[in-house]
């Protein structure tokens, strides 16, 4: 089994002085995860690790092949005022492919850690069933320590589409979602207004 390197940094209130944002060693990583993306996918994503981040993650393209797998980048900033939250909203808007809420069933979850809820994932027969990944609409239940929908999310999908870019075979794909679902890519942005916070995600499975 592949060892899969993801990192998951937090900064927040009196601890954000306590960890070095210039790190070359964690830069040099993140811009190489950057890399094995092609650029179409990641232009959402900084190409460096600003210094006003929260919290991110990422795993590298390269190491995308095992079942039930993932490759993608996250990263989640604080937004100053409600006026600047509501101008990057608008101006992602427009140029996406769905806006949603998080609670919209036709919004399937693809994962990449842990169990779920029950009906969490979404319905998989919708019409039009839009990809978003698993760290743009959850967060980890401390009780029963399953993943679940986080509520009043406004997210907005860039572009997604059900096709494999790597060309794998059969035995590579994943197999937690319907066949005609389980390859392809989405990218976008999650609002979140309660924490005035915005993530910018991809994910590739």
């Amino acid at each position: 089994m592949r060892i899969k390197i993801l990192y998951l940094i937090i900064a927040v209130g009196l601890f954000t002085g306590c960890i070095n944002m210039n790190d070359p060693k964690e830069q040099a990583q993140y811009v190489s995860c950057y890399n094995s993306f092609d650029s179409d996918l990641v232009n959402l994503i900084p190409n460096k690790i600003p210094n006003n981040y929260v919290s991110l993650g990422y795993a590298s393209l390269d190491y995308l092949d095992e079942i039930d797998d993932y490759a993608g980048m996250h990263i989640t900033t604080k937004i100053s005022d409600l006026k600047e939250y509501d101008k990057l909203k608008n101006l992602y808007s427009e140029k996406s492919k769905a806006v949603k809420n998080s609670s919209d069933s036709c919004v399937i979850v693809i994962g990449t850690y842990g169990k779920f809820e029950n009906s969490v994932q979404g319905n998989f027969n919708c019409e039009n069933p839009i990809p978003v990944p698993q760290y743009g609409i959850c967060e980890a239940n401390d009780s029963t320590h399953l993943w679940e929908r986080e509520k009043d999310l406004e997210i907005i999908i860039v572009d997604y589409e059900y096709s494999d870019l790597l060309k794998r075979t059969d035995t590579k794909i994943r197999k937690d979602i319907p066949t005609e679902l389980s390859t392809g890519y989405s990218k976008g942005v999650t609002f979140n207004k309660n924490n005035m916070t915005i993530q910018k995600w991809v994910v590739v499975w």
